[in-house]
C-alpha cells in the first residue's frame, strides 16, 4: 500500500492529524515572517541569527523536563493546553507588530517561549502516537503526519507567508495564533485517556530520577545513542545555514521576500517525496545505509551552496535537504516508537531530542558570526565540510551497532 493512500487509522489519529495539519500551516507562515521581520529591523547577521537561536535554545534547557512531564500526565490534555498557551502568546506578539513596537528582543523572546511550549507538545505528540495507532501502522501513520506537516508548513505556508507579509506584516503571526486555537480545539475533542499509567497512578518518584532513567536507557541503546549524536551534528550545521538563509536569499540570490518563501517551499517538495519514499526505502536498504546517506547528502548540499551564488544550485539543495531530512524523521521516529517501552517513551524521546537539538542554538550563533566575519557563503561551506567529516566518523558506529531492539 502506498504511504499516502488513506489507511484504516483511528478517529483519534485523524483528529490529531487535522490538528497538526492546521497548526503546521500557521507555523509555516510564522517561519517565513519572523526572519523577515528581523531582517526589516536590522541587516546585522548576528542579530538576525539571535531570533533563530532563541527558538532552538529551549530544547537543551527544558527538553528533559518536558519528557518527564509527558510520562507523568495525560498526553492529550497536555497537548491541547499547550496549544492554548501558544495561541495567546502569538496573539500578543501580533499586537506588538500591529502597534509598530516589534523589536529583535521581542522576536527572540517570543521564539524562545514558543520553543519552551514546543518541548512539551512535541514530546507528548510523539509519545501518544503508539497509543492511537497499532504498531503495524506506525510508519504509515508517521508518513501521513510528516507529509502533511511539510506540505502545510513549507510547500503552502512558506509562499503564502511571504505573500501575506508583503500585504501586512501582522497577517502571518495572526494566522498562526488562529491555527494554534484550532489545533487545541481538535485535540481537546479526542476522547479517552492517554496516560502511560492507565488504571494506576504514576509512581511517586522525583523528576530528576525520571529524567535519569530516560538518559540511562538511551545511553545503553547503542544504535539510538549513535543516531542522537549524529543528529546533533546534522542539526547544528543546518541551524547555522538556516540562521542566515533569509539574508543569503535577499542579498546573494536577490529573490525578494516572496522568492524567499518559494525557496523554503522547495524544502517541502523534497520532504513530501521523502515521506512517500521512506517506508519503502527502509524495507529495501535497511536503517543504517539510509541514515548514513542522509548525512552525506545534507552536508554535500551545504558545501554546494557555499561554493555557488546560483539560484538553481540553491533550489536543488533545498529539495534534496528536504527529502533526506524527512526520510531521517520517518525512519528514526518510527524506530524509537517501536523499541522504547511505553512508560519511558516520553523521557527517552526527550533525551534523544535534547542530544540531537542541543547543537542548534550554538550552530545558529556560529552561522551568524561566520556570515558577519567572512560573508554569507561561509556558514554553508564551513558547516558542510564539518558535516561530511562528522558523518564519516559516525558511519563505523552505525555499522557496528546491534540490531534495533529494546535496551535492557
Amino acid at each position: 500500500m502506498s504511504p499516502l493512500r488513506r489507511p484504516g487509522l483511528s478517529r483519534p489519529f485523524w483528529l490529531t492529524w487535522w490538528a497538526t495539519t492546521g497548526s503546521s500551516l500557521g507555523d509555516g507562515l510564522r517561519y517565513v515572517a519572523f526572519p523577515l521581520i528581523a531582517a526589516g529591523i536590522t541587516r546585522n547577521p548576528s542579530a538576525v541569527a539571535v531570533v533563530t537561536a532563541a527558538g532552538f535554545l529551549p530544547w537543551p534547557l527544558f527538553g528533559l523536563l518536558g519528557g518527564a512531564v509527558v510520562d507523568r500526565t495525560d498526553r492529550r490534555r497536555l497537548m491541547w493546553r499547550t496549544d492554548v498557551l501558544r495561541a495567546v502568546l502569538v496573539a500578543g506578539f501580533t499586537a506588538l507588530v500591529l502597534a509598530g513596537s516589534a523589536t529583535v528582543a521581542a522576536l527572540a523572546a517570543t521564539a524562545f517561549l514558543l520553543g519552551v511550549a514546543q518541548t512539551f507538545f512535541d514530546n507528548a505528540a510523539s509519545a501518544i502516537m503508539p497509543m492511537i495507532v497499532g504498531e503495524e501502522k506506525i510508519e504509515q501513520a508517521n508518513s501521513w503526519l510528516f507529509s502533511s506537516q511539510n506540505v502545510m508548513a513549507t510547500l503552502l505556508g512558506a509562499p503564502i507567508g511571504g505573500a501575506l507579509f508583503a500585504l501586512a506584516h501582522w497577517l502571518p503571526p495572526a494566522a498562526d495564533a488562529a491555527s494554534f486555537a484550532l489545533s487545541a480545539a481538535l485535540v481537546w475533542s479526542v476522547r479517552g485517556r492517554f496516560s502511560a499509567w492507565t488504571g494506576e497512578p504514576p509512581p511517586r518518584t522525583r523528576i530528576r530520577h525520571d529524567i535519569a532513567d530516560g538518559l540511562r536507557w538511551l545511553y545503553r541503546h547503542q544504535l539510538l545513542r549513535t543516531l542522537a549524536l549524529m543528529l546533533a551534528v546534522l542539526n547544528g550545521t543546518a541551524a547555522a545555514a538556516e540562521a542566515v538563509l533569509v539574508l543569503y536569499s535577499l542579498e546573494v540570490l536577490h529573490v525578494g521576500t516572496v522568492g524567499y518563501g518559494l525557496l523554503l517551499a522547495l524544502i517541502a517538495v523534497g520532504g513530501l517525496a521523502g515521506s512517500v519514499l521512506a517506508p519503502a526505502a527502509q524495507r529495501t536498504f535497511g536503517i543504517r545505509p539510509i541514515l548514513a546517506a542522509v548525512g552525506l547528502v545534507q552536508a554535500s548540499m551545504l558545501v554546494a551552496v557555499g561554493l555557488s551564488s546560483s539560484r538553481a544550485v540553491a533550489m536543488v539543495a533545498m529539495v534534496l535537504v528536504g527529502l533526506v531530512s524527512m526520510v531521517w524523521n520517518v525512519v528514526t521516529i518510527s524506530l524509537r516508537q517501536r523499541v522504547v517501552p511505553a512508560r519511558l517513551l516520553g523521557r527517552v524521546t526527550s533525551s534523544y531530542r535534547v542530544v540531537g537539538l542541543s547543537a542548534m542554538p550554538v550552530g545558529a550563533f556560529v552561522g551568524g558570526l561566520l556570515a558577519r566575519q567572512f560573508g554569507l557563503h561561509a556558514p554553508y561551506l564551513v558547516c558542510g565540510l564539518v558535516g561530511l567529516a562528522a558523518t564519516a566518523c559516525c558511519v563505523p558506529f552505525l555499522r557496528s551497532a546491534p540490531a534495533a531492539a529494546a535496551a535492557t
